[in-house]
């Protein structure tokens, strides 16, 4: 677990316990690795904005991302949304791939699609790929500080 996450979380006396496993980036990873159910998982991706800053927008691991709402949501015409550099993630937020956190880590801006919701358990990152997060959904919006919003594409009905 990122030490700045640690401590974001700690400092707002989140209740919320991690998991230790294998290096995983993708949703198929998760789903291979991880014991719990994939309604759950949340991933989070990470994008630069105009003015330097940064923006987090988590999203049900199952649902794509819809790039349009994204971008009005974070205040950033399509054509210019760009996702955050590795290096500059892993700089300025302490996270890595396959470990995204939506929290408001050194001032990040946070969006939640609102079918996160609907959750009772959020399954996501801990700023390493190395540790998952679990937490209530309640906890999660209570410390996120997060705007809530339609940021996604349902994922395709399983055939």
């Amino acid at each position: 677990m990122s030490p700045l996450v640690k401590r974001y979380l700690e400092e707002r006396g989140a209740a919320f316990s991690v998991v230790t496993h294998r290096p995983l980036i993708s949703f198929d990873d998760a789903k291979e690795i991880l014991h719990h159910d994939p309604r759950n998982m949340v991933k989070s991706l990470v994008f630069r904005c105009a003015d330097g800053g940064l923006a987090i927008v988590a999203l049900r691991a199952a649902d794509r991302a819809d790039y349009k709402k994204i971008a009005g949501a974070i205040g950033e015409r399509r054509a210019d949304l760009r996702m955050a550099e590795a290096d500059d993630v892993r700089e300025r937020l302490d996270m890595e791939a396959g470990g995204i956190v939506p929290l408001s880590i050194n001032g990040a801006r946070v969006f939640m699609d609102r079918n996160i919701l609907e959750l009772e358990e959020v399954v996501c990152g801990t700023g390493r790929n190395t540790a998952t997060l679990m937490i209530a959904r309640s906890e999660l919006v209570r410390i996120a500080d997060a705007a809530v919003a339609d940021l996604s594409k349902s994922a395709p009905a399983a055939s």
